[in-house]
């Protein structure tokens, strides 16, 4: 109880407590729940069916299969990235100030992370519901505060390496989860383009 008020209070000690949390298990399953709704729920359907469909019509397996196969891709995609962010942001935080338990800061960043992720995911409802716009700056600016205290708390860094670090953080995150998606959808629309060519000039071949 009195961690979930000072998550809301006081986000700085909220940060410093997780440190010395005995619950760490729930801190990572919290986040692999909202990971697997962001992957099942978010909008990236599309994406998931292009590829799906490319993969089915490729391969010949059953469409419901592949789309399956593929929201499951997407999911461990998702948390080996986060596993992977977690370790470049420990090696940089690590070089600007003093090395202290990785455990401890992926525990902070678990938290980040699943607040980050949330307002991403809420990001993709608000079409469907309005409230879910305000919703997602709030957990995007809670996220980034959490986060800019979790990396200052960790490397006992000031506050310009930590904006330095944090900044870095930003950038990875974005790039990780934003530009890939982006550069993945592309690359299954143009594969997506291919087929229906490719089919069409298939059709017209045996009215001939």
């Amino acid at each position: 109880m009195k961690q979930g008020i000072r998550f809301f209070v006081r986000p700085k000690e909220f940060v410093n407590q997780l440190q010395w949390s005995t619950h760490h298990w729930m801190i990572l399953f919290t986040f692999l729940v909202v990971t697997a709704v962001e992957a099942h729920v978010g909008r990236q359907h599309s994406l998931y069916e292009i590829y799906s469909r490319v993969i089915s019509q490729t391969t010949g397996f059953n469409y419901d299969l592949i789309l399956w196969v593929v929201v499951a891709a997407k999911l461990l995609f998702m948390l080996v990235g986060s596993y992977l962010v977690a370790q470049l942001i420990w090696t940089v935080g690590s070089f600007f100030g003093s090395k202290n338990s990785k455990r401890v800061l992926f525990r902070r960043l678990a938290v980040v992370f699943t607040m980050i992720l949330a307002g991403y995911t809420a990001n993709h409802l608000q079409d469907a519901f309005l409230w879910m716009g305000t919703a997602s700056f709030f957990l995007y600016f809670w996220g980034i505060l959490l986060g800019y205290f979790a990396i200052r708390e960790q490397f006992s860094l000031t506050h310009v390496e930590t904006a330095v670090v944090g900044l870095f953080a930003v950038l990875l995150v974005v790039s990780t989860w934003h530009f890939a998606h982006s550069y993945m959808e592309d690359f299954a629309k143009q594969h997506m383009t291919e087929l229906s060519q490719k089919s069409r000039v298939h059709s017209v071949k045996k009215q001939f």
